[in-house]
C-alpha cells in the first residue's frame, strides 16, 4: 500500500495518539467544563477521562482479536460483509464530518487571531493539501513526524503554563465539591468524551504495528491517554482558575485568551496568543492528517479498488465543501453540539462494544500472527 512505509513502533503510536487527542477542542474545553460544572468543571474531565479508559479497553480488546486485518475485514467476519460495508462507510462519514468542523474552526480562529485579512478558505485548503500530501507518504512517515513535533509542542507549552501558575488565583476554584448538579456533570462528561475521539483510530492501526504483543499495545495506548489526559486537566484547571466560572463562559476561546494575558519573564514574546497558536496549529495539522489518512484507508479497504492516494484526492474536496456549510462560528459550534450528541460516542464506545459482544458470542478468538 505504501511501499515500505507501512509500519510504526509502539512509541510512535503513543506520540501520534497524544498529538491527535490534544488538538481536539482544547481551545474551548475549559469553557465547556465551566458551563457544565462551574468551578468544579475539571471534575467532569476526570470522569470523562475514566470513561475514555473504558472505551480504550473495549477498542483494544476488539482490535486485538484480528491484529493483522483491516477494520472492514474483521468487521465482515463478525457481522457479515454487507453490514460491515455500512459500518465502514458510516465510520468514514463520521470522521469526515468531524474533521470538517475542526478545520473550519481552525480557519476561523486563525483569521481572528493572526491572519486578519486572509480568507478562511486559503488556510483551509493549505492545511488540507499539506495533510493530504503527508498522508500519501504512509504511516511510518506520520510516526517519524510525530517524534519531532511532540517536543516542539509540549516543551514550550509546558514552560508557558508553568509560568502562568504564579499569576493565577486558585481561590476561583472554591467552593470545592459544592453546588454540584450530578446530572449536568454526567451530561458534560459524555459531551467531553468527544475530545478523546481519536481513540477510534486504534480500531485501524493494529495491522501497521511492528510489535503485535497485545499487552504492550494496551500499555502503550493507556500511557498515551493518561499523559494527554493529565495535560488537558492541568490546562483546564489553570484556565478556570484564571478567569473564574462566571467570566470563562463568556470567552469564545479561553485558552487563547489566557495566553494573551500571561507576562513571560523578560517579555521576550509579545504575543503569547500567537505563540500558543503555533502549537495548536501543529496539533490541528496532525488531526486533519490522521482523519484524511484513516478515512481514505477505510475506503480503500472497503471498496478494494484504486490506490490510497486516489481516495485521499477524493476526500480532500469533500472535507472542504462540508466545512463551508456553517455560515459563522456560532453555527459551527451549534452543529458540533448536535453532532456530538448523536454521533460522538458511536465509534468510540457503542459500535466497538456491540462488535466485541457479537465476536464473543460467535466464539471468535485471538488470531496469532
Amino acid at each position: 500500500m505504501f511501499s515500505n512505509n507501512n509500519f510504526i513502533s509502539l512509541k510512535q503510536l503513543k506520540l501520534l495518539l497524544i498529538l491527535d487527542i490534544f488538538g481536539m477542542g482544547i481551545t474551548t474545553l475549559p469553557r465547556k467544563l465551566a458551563e457544565y460544572g462551574g468551578q468544579n468543571g475539571f471534575l467532569i474531565l476526570i470522569i470523562s477521562l475514566s470513561m475514555a479508559f473504558i472505551c480504550l479497553f473495549i477498542i483494544n480488546k476488539l482490535a486485538s482479536l484480528f491484529p493483522n486485518e483491516s477494520f472492514y475485514s474483521y468487521t465482515s467476519k463478525i457481522v457479515g460483509k454487507y453490514l460491515a460495508f455500512l459500518i465502514s462507510l458510516l465510520f468514514v462519514l463520521k470522521i469526515i464530518i468531524s474533521v470538517s468542523f475542526e478545520l473550519r474552526i481552525f480557519s476561523e480562529i486563525l483569521k481572528e487571531i493572526m491572519l486578519f485579512n486572509t480568507p478562511f478558505w486559503v488556510t483551509s485548503l493549505t492545511m488540507l493539501f499539506l495533510s493530504g500530501y503527508m498522508a500519501s507518504k504512509g504511516y511510518e512517515t506520520r510516526g517519524r513526524i510525530a517524534e519531532i513535533l511532540i517536543y516542539i509542542v509540549f516543551i514550550p507549552l509546558g514552560f508557558v503554563f508553568f509560568v502562568s501558575i504564579f499569576d493565577v488565583d486558585f481561590s476561583n476554584l472554591k467552593p470545592f465539591l459544592k453546588e454540584i448538579d450530578f446530572k449536568k456533570m454526567l451530561n458534560g462528561s459524555i459531551y467531553t468524551l468527544f475530545n478523546f475521539s481519536a481513540l477510534e483510530f486504534i480500531l485501524l492501526v493494529y495491522p501497521y504495528l511492528k510489535n503485535k504483543d497485545k499487552n504492550q499495545i494496551k500499555n502503550t495506548t493507556k500511557n498515551g491517554l493518561l499523559f494527554v489526559g493529565i495535560i488537558l486537566l492541568l490546562i483546564s484547571i489553570i484556565t478556570i482558575a484564571r478567569f473564574g466560572k462566571y467570566d470563562i463562559i463568556h470567552q469564545m476561546w479561553p485558552v487563547l485568551e489566557m495566553m494573551d494575558t500571561i507576562d513571560l519573564p523578560g517579555s521576550f514574546i509579545e504575543r503569547q496568543d500567537a505563540f500558543i497558536m503555533t502549537f495548536w496549529i501543529i496539533s490541528i495539522f496532525m488531526i486533519v492528517n490522521s482523519s484524511v489518512f484513516f478515512s481514505s484507508l477505510i475506503l480503500k479497504d472497503t471498496i478494494k479498488k484504486g490506490t490510497h492516494t486516489m481516495y485521499i484526492c477524493l476526500i480532500i474536496p469533500i472535507i472542504y465543501l462540508i466545512s463551508l456549510i456553517p455560515k459563522n462560528i456560532g453555527e459551527i459550534y451549534n452543529l458540533m453540539d448536535i453532532f456530538h450528541k448523536y454521533f460522538g460516542i458511536l465509534y468510540l464506545f457503542l459500535i466497538p462494544l456491540i462488535l466485541l459482544i457479537v465476536a464473543k458470542v460467535r466464539g471468535i478468538k485471538f488470531e496469532k500472527n
